[in-house]
Protein backbone atom coordinates (compact mmCIF):
# COMPACT_ATOMS: atom_id res chain seq x y z
CA UNK A 1 0.00 0.00 0.00
CA UNK A 2 1.37 3.45 -1.06
CA UNK A 3 2.79 5.16 2.17
CA UNK A 4 0.54 7.80 3.00
CA UNK A 5 1.26 11.34 5.36
CA UNK A 6 -1.01 14.05 6.20
CA UNK A 7 -0.44 17.49 5.61
CA UNK A 8 0.29 18.75 9.39
CA UNK A 9 2.89 15.65 9.46
CA UNK A 10 4.15 16.57 6.51
CA UNK A 11 4.90 19.86 7.46
CA UNK A 12 6.56 18.98 10.77
CA UNK A 13 8.92 16.85 9.28
CA UNK A 14 10.03 18.81 7.12
CA UNK A 15 10.47 21.93 9.22
CA UNK A 16 12.50 19.48 11.09
CA UNK A 17 15.17 18.85 8.23
CA UNK A 18 15.99 22.51 8.46
CA UNK A 19 16.77 22.21 12.07
CA UNK A 20 17.90 18.42 12.18
CA UNK A 21 19.68 15.70 10.40
CA UNK A 22 16.68 12.85 10.12
CA UNK A 23 17.57 9.60 9.00
CA UNK A 24 14.12 7.44 8.76
CA UNK A 25 13.66 3.78 10.79
CA UNK A 26 10.37 3.08 10.16
CA UNK A 27 9.81 -0.52 10.92
CA UNK A 28 8.11 -2.36 8.02
CA UNK A 29 5.68 -3.96 9.96
CA UNK A 30 4.17 -0.63 11.89
CA UNK A 31 4.61 1.38 8.03
CA UNK A 32 0.89 0.95 6.82
CA UNK A 33 -1.62 -1.03 9.60
CA UNK A 34 -5.37 -1.31 8.99
CA UNK A 35 -7.98 -2.47 11.28
CA UNK A 36 -9.83 -5.23 11.40
CA UNK A 37 -8.03 -6.69 8.76
CA UNK A 38 -10.72 -7.95 6.60
CA UNK A 39 -12.65 -5.52 6.60
CA UNK A 40 -10.73 -2.09 7.74
CA UNK A 41 -12.56 0.72 8.95
CA UNK A 42 -9.65 1.94 10.15
CA UNK A 43 -5.87 2.73 8.35
CA UNK A 44 -2.80 4.14 10.02
CA UNK A 45 0.19 5.21 8.47
CA UNK A 46 3.28 5.56 10.07
CA UNK A 47 6.52 7.34 9.52
CA UNK A 48 9.61 7.15 12.20
CA UNK A 49 13.01 9.63 12.35
CA UNK A 50 15.47 9.46 14.00
CA UNK A 51 17.10 13.54 14.83
CA UNK A 52 20.53 13.53 15.42
CA UNK A 53 21.42 14.93 18.63
CA UNK A 54 17.28 15.54 19.29
CA UNK A 55 15.95 12.03 19.97
CA UNK A 56 13.02 10.32 18.12
CA UNK A 57 10.42 12.17 15.74
CA UNK A 58 7.04 9.83 15.11
CA UNK A 59 4.01 10.71 13.27
CA UNK A 60 1.10 8.74 12.96
CA UNK A 61 -1.71 9.37 10.23
CA UNK A 62 -4.94 7.58 10.60
CA UNK A 63 -7.94 7.61 8.44
CA UNK A 64 -11.83 6.22 9.44
CA UNK A 65 -15.12 6.50 8.44
CA UNK A 66 -14.26 6.11 4.93
CA UNK A 67 -11.66 9.12 5.04
CA UNK A 68 -14.74 11.48 6.47
CA UNK A 69 -12.03 10.98 9.83
CA UNK A 70 -8.84 12.20 9.59
CA UNK A 71 -5.94 12.22 12.71
CA UNK A 72 -2.51 13.35 12.50
CA UNK A 73 -0.50 12.36 15.68
CA UNK A 74 3.30 13.38 16.10
CA UNK A 75 5.39 12.87 18.75
CA UNK A 76 8.95 14.52 19.40
CA UNK A 77 10.97 12.97 22.39
CA UNK A 78 13.54 14.56 23.29
CA UNK A 79 15.40 10.59 24.17
CA UNK A 80 19.24 12.17 23.69
CA UNK A 81 18.63 13.93 26.90
CA UNK A 82 18.09 17.85 26.21
CA UNK A 83 16.05 20.04 28.92
CA UNK A 84 13.57 20.07 26.62
CA UNK A 85 9.35 19.28 27.16
CA UNK A 86 8.23 15.77 25.72
CA UNK A 87 5.60 17.09 23.19
CA UNK A 88 2.45 15.43 21.87
CA UNK A 89 0.16 16.40 18.91
CA UNK A 90 -2.54 15.33 17.43
CA UNK A 91 -5.34 16.75 15.00
CA UNK A 92 -8.43 15.69 13.78
CA UNK A 93 -11.00 16.50 11.41
CA UNK A 94 -14.66 15.34 11.18
CA UNK A 95 -17.30 16.92 9.14
CA UNK A 96 -17.44 20.46 10.99
CA UNK A 97 -15.30 19.99 14.03
CA UNK A 98 -11.74 20.30 13.84
CA UNK A 99 -9.20 19.95 16.76
CA UNK A 100 -5.39 19.80 17.95
CA UNK A 101 -3.80 18.99 20.90
CA UNK A 102 -0.31 20.45 22.00
CA UNK A 103 0.70 18.76 24.88
CA UNK A 104 3.91 19.40 26.41
CA UNK A 105 4.88 17.24 29.54
CA UNK A 106 7.94 18.42 31.38
CA UNK A 107 9.64 15.48 32.21
CA UNK A 108 13.20 16.86 33.05
CA UNK A 109 15.78 16.96 36.00
CA UNK A 110 15.98 20.64 36.07
CA UNK A 111 12.68 22.12 34.24
CA UNK A 112 12.47 22.32 30.36
CA UNK A 113 13.44 25.40 28.94
CA UNK A 114 11.23 26.93 26.34
CA UNK A 115 11.66 30.61 25.58
CA UNK A 116 7.98 31.96 24.28
CA UNK A 117 6.24 29.43 25.00
CA UNK A 118 4.95 31.05 28.50
CA UNK A 119 2.74 33.41 26.04
CA UNK A 120 0.89 30.88 24.03
CA UNK A 121 -2.13 30.53 26.18
CA UNK A 122 -2.57 34.84 25.22
CA UNK A 123 -0.73 34.14 21.84
CA UNK A 124 -4.01 32.16 20.56
CA UNK A 125 -6.78 32.97 22.99
CA UNK A 126 -8.56 33.87 20.04
CA UNK A 127 -9.02 30.04 18.95
CA UNK A 128 -11.99 28.47 21.02
CA UNK A 129 -10.82 26.44 23.81
CA UNK A 130 -11.88 22.55 23.28
CA UNK A 131 -13.34 20.90 26.46
CA UNK A 132 -11.90 17.60 26.57
CA UNK A 133 -12.85 14.89 28.88
CA UNK A 134 -11.05 14.36 32.47
CA UNK A 135 -8.16 11.64 32.39
CA UNK A 136 -4.93 11.43 34.76
CA UNK A 137 -2.25 12.88 31.93
CA UNK A 138 -4.41 16.60 31.84
CA UNK A 139 -2.44 17.67 34.98
CA UNK A 140 0.83 16.64 34.17
CA UNK A 141 1.05 18.93 31.43
CA UNK A 142 2.69 22.17 31.22
CA UNK A 143 0.23 25.21 31.64
CA UNK A 144 1.41 26.52 28.07
CA UNK A 145 -0.16 23.31 26.50
CA UNK A 146 -3.21 24.29 24.38
CA UNK A 147 -6.13 22.06 23.56
CA UNK A 148 -8.14 23.87 20.55
CA UNK A 149 -11.14 23.74 18.50
CA UNK A 150 -14.84 22.57 17.89
CA UNK A 151 -17.63 23.22 15.74
CA UNK A 152 -16.94 25.85 12.85
CA UNK A 153 -12.72 26.11 14.07
CA UNK A 154 -10.80 26.39 10.87
CA UNK A 155 -8.41 24.00 10.74
CA UNK A 156 -5.60 25.61 8.65
CA UNK A 157 -5.64 28.15 11.76
CA UNK A 158 -5.16 25.09 13.57
CA UNK A 159 -2.19 24.16 11.42
CA UNK A 160 -0.81 27.46 11.73
CA UNK A 161 -1.19 27.27 15.69
CA UNK A 162 0.82 23.84 15.49
CA UNK A 163 3.92 24.74 13.08
CA UNK A 164 4.38 28.03 15.17
CA UNK A 165 4.89 25.84 18.30
CA UNK A 166 6.83 23.58 16.67
CA UNK A 167 9.03 26.18 14.99
CA UNK A 168 9.69 27.36 18.39
CA UNK A 169 10.18 24.09 20.17
CA UNK A 170 12.68 23.43 17.52
CA UNK A 171 14.41 27.25 17.46
CA UNK A 172 15.13 25.94 20.90
CA UNK A 173 17.08 22.98 21.02
CA UNK A 174 20.16 24.64 20.04
CA UNK A 175 20.30 26.42 23.29
CA UNK A 176 19.03 23.15 25.54
CA UNK A 177 21.91 21.17 27.05
CA UNK A 178 21.43 17.87 27.45
CA UNK A 179 21.95 15.64 30.45
CA UNK A 180 21.18 12.18 30.77
CA UNK A 181 19.42 12.28 34.08
CA UNK A 182 16.74 13.74 32.37
CA UNK A 183 15.78 10.32 31.28
CA UNK A 184 14.99 8.89 34.24
CA UNK A 185 11.71 11.39 34.05
CA UNK A 186 11.20 10.77 30.54
CA UNK A 187 11.21 7.28 30.95
CA UNK A 188 9.10 7.33 34.14
CA UNK A 189 6.82 8.85 32.30
CA UNK A 190 6.49 6.64 28.89
CA UNK A 191 5.80 3.88 31.11
CA UNK A 192 3.03 5.83 32.76
CA UNK A 193 1.67 6.30 29.32
CA UNK A 194 1.70 2.12 29.08
CA UNK A 195 0.48 1.17 31.92
CA UNK A 196 -2.23 4.24 32.56
CA UNK A 197 -2.83 4.09 29.29
CA UNK A 198 -4.32 7.12 26.69
CA UNK A 199 -5.89 7.24 23.53
CA UNK A 200 -3.04 6.16 21.18
CA UNK A 201 -2.12 2.78 23.33
CA UNK A 202 -6.02 2.50 23.64
CA UNK A 203 -6.48 2.26 19.91
CA UNK A 204 -3.03 0.27 19.13
CA UNK A 205 -4.40 -2.18 21.37
CA UNK A 206 -7.32 -3.01 19.36
CA UNK A 207 -4.82 -3.25 16.09
CA UNK A 208 -1.84 -5.07 17.74
CA UNK A 209 -3.17 -6.50 20.94
CA UNK A 210 -1.64 -5.25 24.75
CA UNK A 211 1.52 -6.91 23.80
CA UNK A 212 2.12 -5.38 20.51
CA UNK A 213 0.93 -2.10 21.65
CA UNK A 214 3.30 -1.73 24.39
CA UNK A 215 6.23 -2.83 21.81
CA UNK A 216 4.79 -0.34 19.47
CA UNK A 217 4.78 2.21 21.80
CA UNK A 218 8.33 1.58 23.90
CA UNK A 219 10.19 1.12 20.42
CA UNK A 220 8.27 3.33 18.07
CA UNK A 221 6.08 5.71 19.37
CA UNK A 222 8.15 6.97 22.47
CA UNK A 223 11.28 5.35 22.42
CA UNK A 224 13.60 6.34 25.77
CA UNK A 225 16.87 4.71 26.34
CA UNK A 226 17.64 4.62 30.25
Amino acid sequence: MERKSGRISAAVVELAGRYLKLREITPARYASMKYPKLLPVMRFFVHQYEAEHFGNIMTMDTRAMGGMMKLSTIVLTPNGGKRLPFLLIDTMEMKKKSLAYVEYYDCTKDGAALPGADAQQEEFGGILDYAEKPAWYVERRTPYSLIKGGEGVVMEELDDMVMTCVKRYFEAMGNAEADEKNLVGLKAFQQDMCTLGNPSTDTMTKVLGADGAREFFENVIMPVRA
